[in-house]
């Protein structure tokens, strides 16, 4: 069905297992056909040193140009796109970083050709309802920095086509929810700041859809936790047979994993974690977050992911002096990774909890990526949320036999890097609490700290 949506760029690389068997590695190597000179757009890979104290993971970077040049006059020279890659295995970390430099050129390579014009009164139910979409409070919308506005139907705006996994039909989403570097082009466009969430990138199209639906969860899950600092349940990883090479491998460093059940009502394994380095005196704490059809690949994932985001967390980095500028992916991680704010994370760090095991967590049903799917789609139907789907496979990926989505999912809490615009209208940062049998605090009470994910 996908294929008769609009087509274009974006991605998420696909993991699996920490060994990677031939098989696993067969699949990653086509990867190599996007390497290389002018004209691929991965320009290369790099093995990144581990830094004293640091688990010894294998850490890569694969980066790309400046893809606004390819559509732009006046290229934006835009930020984070290279793709990190991190484990156990040297050739699949070095692969993952080039899935992931992928993904970010794909999700950056605006085509105008899949664009219409319109205002979501002209296309009626063939678009998506604005009302369902993420918004900005009042408090946020009357900052005069803010550069947000409500989502209006009477102003036009640019739309893309998606296909809407829930009801099986097309749908017009805004062109603001699928590109990355596209600037608003007018005032009814400034409806959400761009993030890659729900991108991904895989050999097999039903695959990439889990992995899109997934981090869609997975940062809804990021968005609740911090800003009504839920208390969840801790997670006793020392146990599972499964994780005895991630063990291994941390046990002779200095640096602790804290994981946590943060599976929303939406009932998807999802987890929590914070890494602590009581030695470093710039990154005391890290915050990490996965969202899975396996609960054990799911903090495998976090070991995998962790190590990379503390190189790059530790490399030198301008951050502005205000929070309430605070607009980067890396700006709040940096802010709060400081160890003088340790204390901000006292919800999940101190006090009494339940405490959990990987088996207590659901998994999804075995089976292909299909039935996986469709058990997705089929969970956030239950909490009354659409799955919406945009291919975005650019020539290059589609030549090395890759495919390319954007997940989006209206009703879920989006996560935001922007402090000014985190989207505190949204019904759901106040409803999911309650769903979860937890505490809900009004929008005066949420969390003051910028996002500490990164």
């Amino acid at each position: 069905m996908l294929d008769a949506c609009a087509r274009d760029d974006r991605t998420a690389a696909a993991d699996r297992e920490d060994g990677a068997t031939e098989d696993d590695l067969a699949g990653l190597r086509r990867l190599e056909a996007v390497v290389g000179p002018a004209g691929r757009p991965v320009r290369g890979s790099q093995l990144l040193p581990n830094l004293p104290g640091e688990p010894p993971y294998s850490v890569f970077v694969s980066s790309i140009g400046d893809p606004t040049a390819l559509w732009s006059d006046t290229p934006a020279q835009p930020q984070g796109l290279d793709g990190a890659g991190g484990g156990t295995d040297a050739e699949r970390a070095r692969l993952i970083s080039v899935a992931e430099a992928l993904e970010r050129y794909t999700n950056s390579f605006y085509q105008p050709q899949l664009v219409r014009w319109a205002t979501a009164d002209e296309l009626g139910d063939e678009a998506v309802d604005l009302d369902a979409l993420p918004r900005c409070s009042e408090t946020e919308l009357s900052d005069e920095a803010n550069w947000l506005i409500r989502p209006d139907g009477s102003l036009p705006q640019r739309w893309v086509r998606g296909w809407s996994l829930t009801r099986g039909r097309p749908v017009w989403i805004p062109a603001s929810y699928v590109w990355l570097f596209t600037a608003h082009e007018a005032m009814g466009e400034r409806i959400a700041n761009p993030i890659s969430t729900g991108c991904a990138i895989h050999s097999d199209l039903h695959q990439a859809l889990v992995n899109g639906v997934c981090e869609a969860i997975e940062r809804d899950a990021i968005a609740l936790v911090w800003l009504q600092r839920l208390e969840l349940p801790e997670i006793d990883v020392t146990g599972e047979p499964s994780l005895r090479e991630q063990h291994r491998r941390v046990r002779d460093g200095f640096v602790e994993y804290r994981f946590y059940d943060a599976t929303t009502d939406v009932g998807v394994p999802t987890v929590y974690a914070v890494v602590l380095s009581d030695h470093n005196d710039t990154l005391g704490q890290l915050v990490m977050c996965a969202t899975g059809t396996d609960p054990a690949e799911v903090i495998r994932k976090i070991y995998r992911e962790a190590a990379s985001s503390r190189i790059a967390l530790q490399a030198p980095h301008s951050v502005p002096g205000d929070p309430r500028d605070f607009t980067s992916v890396l700006h709040g991680a940096i802010h709060m990774g400081r160890p003088e704010r340790r204390g901000a994370f006292d919800f999940l760090l101190g006090g009494q909890r339940a405490t959990r095991v990987p088996g207590d967590l659901p998994r999804a049903p075995a089976g292909p990526p299909e039935r996986q799917l469709s058990w997705l789609v089929e969970r956030l139907a239950a909490v009354e949320a659409e799955v919406i789907a945009v291919e975005l496979t650019t020539d290059e990926a589609r030549r090395a036999g890759l495919r390319s989505v954007r997940v989006v999912v209206p009703q879920l809490m989006p996560l935001s890097f922007v402090h000014r615009n985190r989207y505190l209208a949204h019904p759901r940062l106040y409803r999911a609490p309650v769903a979860m049998g937890l505490t809900s605090h009004p929008e005066h009470e949420l969390n003051p700290h910028p996002q500490p994910f990164a």
